[in-house]
């Protein structure tokens, strides 16, 4: 993970027009969600979350994401940061490479990938491939999202997420929505299940509120980590 940190940095710090570098979109957002089924019913999350995008140049960003979490029924908080490195091969694809860190208590795991995310017509999509870093226990996953523009206001979509930890298969699904209640303002919902090992599953929801500012309305790649992989505990 070093490395790769190293990497973005030393990259975006060789790009040129420099002297152009500017910030050009940013998003802060509180979401809330929660498992619904039997076993995981009290395991529910709000979560403050921000991110910020700077622009070097046309083709290259960097993207830096935080977020603190309330885990309401553990006494666990938790926060996380991620810095993406992005290329634009034009106005509507990106592509990029990131790197974080997820922390609970006094523990952390460590993230990085890549991902692409763009925009076809009405259809907005985000893609991920990550690997996760734990303390003897180490994983990888996709994540894939996606939304379709039903008119000015109201964009519906889904998502797709697999992860194998430790011998252990984890699949999820959902529905997602969101509604501009104003310009740069948007309600946002979830509803999905989760699949253990293909035996056992829990059903989750999540809703959230966010404000997005600049070129594009918000910043170009979704949140990324161990901890947002699992919708009902950190709000979709």
């Amino acid at each position: 993970m070093k490395k790769l940190l190293a990497a973005v940095l030393c990259t975006a710090a060789a790009l040129p027009q420099v002297g152009m570098a500017e910030v050009v979109n940013a998003e802060v957002g509180f979401d809330y969600g929660a498992f619904v089924g039997n076993d995981l019913s009290g395991a529910n999350k709000s979560e403050l979350s921000g991110s910020m995008e700077y622009a070097f140049s046309p083709q290259f960003s960097v993207q830096g994401d935080m977020a603190l979490r309330l885990l309401d029924d553990t006494d666990l908080d938790s926060h996380a940061f991620t810095l993406h490195g992005g290329y634009h091969l034009n106005d509507a694809t990106a592509v990029g490479l990131f790197v974080g860190r997820d922390w609970v208590e006094n523990g952390s795991v460590d993230f990085y990938g890549a991902e692409a995310a763009g925009q076809y017509g009405l259809i907005s999509y985000d893609g991920a491939l990550t690997h996760v870093d734990g303390d003897g226990a180490d994983a990888n996953a996709l994540t894939l999202s996606g939304a379709y523009a039903l008119n000015d206001q109201f964009d519906l979509g889904g998502r797709f997420g697999y992860m194998d930890i430790e011998d252990t298969d984890i699949t999820q699904l959902g529905v997602t929505a969101a509604y501009d209640l104003s310009p740069g303002l948007k309600m946002t919902g979830e509803v999905g299940v989760m699949e253990f090992d293909g035996k056992t599953s829990e059903s989750y929801i999540g809703v959230g509120i966010k404000a997005t500012f600049g070129q594009q309305g918000g910043t170009t790649f979704d949140r990324r980590g161990f901890v947002d992989f699992f919708p009902g505990l950190v709000g979709g």
